[in-house]
């Protein structure tokens, strides 16, 4: 099965708000029981992921409007009925289609800001003191 057979606006969906596995994993963990918040250590647990991605996924998808962030935990609440559509499609297709879900997220063209702040950052082996020397 093909990237081309996965709905338009599930592929639309992961193009705009998913940028991980880790971040599909987490939303669709919250998906499946949205009544119940859980906190960042307890999906970190039964995703068996490092607890500080799991906090990053879970902050960024919370900011655009997937979940929401309280005192007891994250909770699944899309801001609209077609988000809750879309993701409820998206959970359908990764239970058959994971592998090309997961290619469709890692396929996805690098973000040009991220790219552009990267290019200023500097590693502490590339550096050099005087144009010409030798990096330490």
């Amino acid at each position: 099965m093909a990237a081309e057979d996965i709905p338009q606006n599930v592929v639309s969906f992961l193009a705009e708000h998913i940028d991980s596995v880790v971040q599909l994993e987490a939303l669709l963990l919250l998906h499946a029981n949205p009544q119940q918040p859980k906190p960042a250590a307890d999906v970190a647990r039964e995703l068996r992921i490092d607890p500080n991605w799991t906090e990053a996924a879970l902050t960024k998808l919370a900011q655009s409007g997937l979940l929401e962030s309280a005192a007891a935990g994250y909770r699944y609440a899309p801001r609209s009925p077609e988000l809750d559509q879309t993701i409820a499609a998206l959970a359908r297709e990764y239970q058959t289609r994971r592998v090309t879900i997961i290619s469709m997220i890692f396929s996805k063209p690098p973000d040009p800001i991220r790219q552009f702040a990267d290019a200023f950052r500097l590693r502490k082996d590339d550096r050099t003191d005087r144009p010409g020397e030798e990096p330490r």
